[in-house]
């Protein structure tokens, strides 16, 4: 009697680690698990973010670029996006720039609201991150598409991540 219920306690094991490993695969609304392509779009900058020598046209192009060459190409739909936000200050007359850029992607995801009481569609965060740099006004720029561009490799790394897990495994 002892032996028939180790096996059916070692076969209930095994199918629900196969059903689990089954569900990891499974594209979800907070991560990136399924996303092919992505669009990029930036912020409204501010007139500080101007004046420290930004563009989001630049950045949010280059960003594109980026992510093509690696895999995740560019999407004409608005449900996955990533977005740039650079929030920046300077110094009073041409002192030194500050500036805190964050690159986050998110999918657009559709749930119900128990209070309205009906289904809603709105945006989930599935990776974000940021970082802050201080240069003179005329080498801001370059500072800024250097950490957009260590923000996207890491965006990258998490997306490959998600939708090639034995490879990232190996690495």
């Amino acid at each position: 009697m002892p032996r028939i219920l180790l096996v059916a306690l070692v076969f209930l094991t095994v199918a629900g680690a196969s059903a689990a490993a089954a569900t990891q695969d499974v594209a979800s609304d907070t991560d990136f698990r399924g996303i092919t392509s992505i669009r990029v779009t930036a912020s409204p900058m501010s007139v500080d973010s101007i004046d420290c020598n930004l563009d989001a046209n630049l950045l949010a192009g280059e960003l594109q670029h980026q992510l093509a060459g690696d895999g995740l190409t560019n999407s004409t739909g608005l449900d996955t996006l990533a977005v740039i936000t650079v929030l920046s200050t300077r110094e009073a007359g041409s002192g030194p720039c500050t500036s805190a850029i964050m690159l986050g992607a998110y999918k657009k995801a559709s749930f119900f609201d128990d209070q309205a009481r009906w289904l809603r569609t709105g945006y989930v965060v599935v990776w974000q991150s940021a970082l802050l740099f201080t240069s003179p006004a005329d080498s801001h720029l370059a500072l800024a598409r250097d950490s957009l561009q260590q923000l996207g490799k890491a965006m990258l790394t998490e997306w490959q991540r998600a939708n090639n897990p034995k490879s990232s495994a190996e690495r």
